[in-house]
């Protein structure tokens, strides 16, 4: 009962949590006044607070702390899976742990501390367009974040959907690669955009980048 729920946990919050937020994201590629517009619209939604802590936030807290009991354990060759998929879910679900914590302590941590949510678009595109030493450390840690969690949940909702019997092995695999990697190309085209300046629509306006700081 445990892993089962353990497995539920963090398919269904964390399919949610990805795709509202990189749908969310992804308004940055319209450029600035597109993703405030977006932010807007999502703060209107009536307890939307409440409905994010009670079914993304513990469930999710629930999956990553029977995640890091499991850990303890070896990885075992368990169907559907096998070894080396069991273990590449594993990784990816470390790093997209990490990941998301990073991230929610930059932006929704951040804003309860006084960050005004307005100011989230200026406040990414200054952090992801910044280098040490001409090299891209932040993006790329985005990018390498993205991609693990995207993978978490491609292979773990197809583990979920074979061992419940929702779809075939073969063409749930089709179906969670492909969900996953237009997930991916979404969420990478939203970092590289703010990072570097490239357009990737042609509604998006010109817009200087600034930090934080400037309103």
């Amino acid at each position: 009962m445990g892993r089962k729920l353990f497995s539920l946990s963090g398919v269904l919050p964390l399919a949610f949590f990805l795709v509202e937020h990189i749908w969310a994201n992804a308004s940055a590629l319209r450029g600035q006044d597109a993703y405030v517009a977006t932010i807007d619209s999502l703060a209107r939604i009536p307890l939307l607070s409440i409905v994010e802590i009670l079914l993304v936030f513990v469930p999710l807290a629930y999956h990553a702390l029977y995640g890091i009991v499991l850990m303890r354990e070896p990885v075992k060759d368990a169907p559907p899976y096998g070894r080396t998929l069991a273990r590449a879910n594993r990784v990816a679900a470390i790093a997209a742990f990490a990941f998301i914590t990073w991230h929610f302590w930059e932006t929704r941590v951040q804003a309860w501390r006084g960050l005004d949510p307005h100011a989230f678009y200026a406040t990414l595109v200054w952090r992801l367009s910044s280098t040490w030493h001409g090299f891209p450390v932040r993006a790329v840690l985005y990018l390498l974040g993205v991609t693990a969690s995207v993978a978490h949940l491609a292979i773990s909702a197809w583990g979920y959907g074979v061992t419940a019997r929702w779809f075939q092995r073969k063409r749930g695999a089709w179906a969670c690669g492909a969900i996953g990697g237009l997930l991916f190309i979404t969420s990478a085209a939203t970092v590289v955009s703010m990072a570097t300046g490239m357009e990737f629509t042609s509604t998006r306006k010109p817009s200087a980048k600034c930090t934080p700081q400037q309103k």
